[in-house]
C-alpha cells in the first residue's frame, strides 16, 4: 500500500473522531432519538466489552499506558486512545462492515520501530474466540512470509486482554510480541 495513502487514511481517523462530538444535535424536551441500528448488531457489539477507561499492564505486571476505548459514530465505530511513560501515544478507529463481514482498523502511533506508522488491519475470519482478532494487512510482495496479528478478548474481572504476535513464517508459528492485561478504572483519568 502506498504510504501516502496511509497518511491519508490517518488524517481521515484522526479528522473524524476528533470532530465527532461537535456534529452530535442533542434532543430537545419531548423529542425521541431513534436508536443507533449498530448498537443493537451483535456484530458491532463484538467489542463492547473493551469499552471504558483501562489501566494497561504488561506481562510483567508493570504498569504500562492508561487507555481510553469509546464507542463513536452512534456506536458503529469504536475509538481507542493511549498513552505510557516516555511519550509514547497511539490511536486506532474499528468498525465492522456489513457488506464484507470483517472488522476494519486502522491505527497509528508515534512508538518505534515506526513512529507515526500507520497500520491497517481486518478482523480474522478463522478466529472464533471472544472478542476480535485482527490481521495486519501487509505491503511488499504476496509471498512475504512476515505478518502480525492483535487479538483483543474480555476476561473475568472487569479485566481484557490484547495479545501481539507475530509470524515469520506465514502463520505456521505465531510468537509472542507483546502481551497487555487491561484493567477496568474505576474512575476516569
Amino acid at each position: 500500500m502506498n504510504m501516502y495513502f496511509g497518511w491519508i487514511a490517518a488524517a481521515a481517523v484522526a479528522a473524524v473522531v476528533a470532530s465527532a462530538p461537535l456534529h452530535r444535535r442533542d434532543a430537545g424536551p419531548g423529542s425521541v432519538q431513534a436508536a443507533s441500528p449498530c448498537a443493537a448488531d451483535s456484530s458491532f457489539q463484538r467489542l463492547a466489552f473493551w469499552i471504558g477507561d483501562w489501566d494497561v499492564y504488561d506481562s510483567t505486571g508493570a504498569h504500562y499506558a492508561t487507555q481510553r476505548v469509546s464507542p463513536v459514530l452512534d456506536s458503529c465505530a469504536i475509538s481507542v486512545e493511549w498513552a505510557s511513560g516516555g511519550g509514547n501515544k497511539g490511536m486506532s478507529l474499528s468498525a465492522f462492515d456489513q457488506k464484507t463481514g470483517v472488522w476494519n482498523q486502522i491505527y497509528a502511533s508515534n512508538q518505534l520501530p515506526s513512529p507515526a506508522g500507520v497500520k491497517l488491519r481486518k478482523s480474522d475470519a478463522s478466529y472464533a474466540g471472544p472478542g476480535v482478532r485482527f490481521i495486519a494487512l501487509t505491503e511488499g510482495p504476496a509471498t512475504n512470509p512476515f505478518q502480525s496479528r492483535v487479538t483483543i478478548m474480555p476476561l473475568s474481572g472487569h479485566r481484557a486482554l490484547q495479545e501481539f504476535e507475530d509470524t515469520r513464517d506465514g502463520g505456521k508459528t505465531w510468537h509472542v510480541v507483546f502481551k497487555a492485561e487491561h484493567r477496568l478504572r474505576t474512575t476516569a483519568p
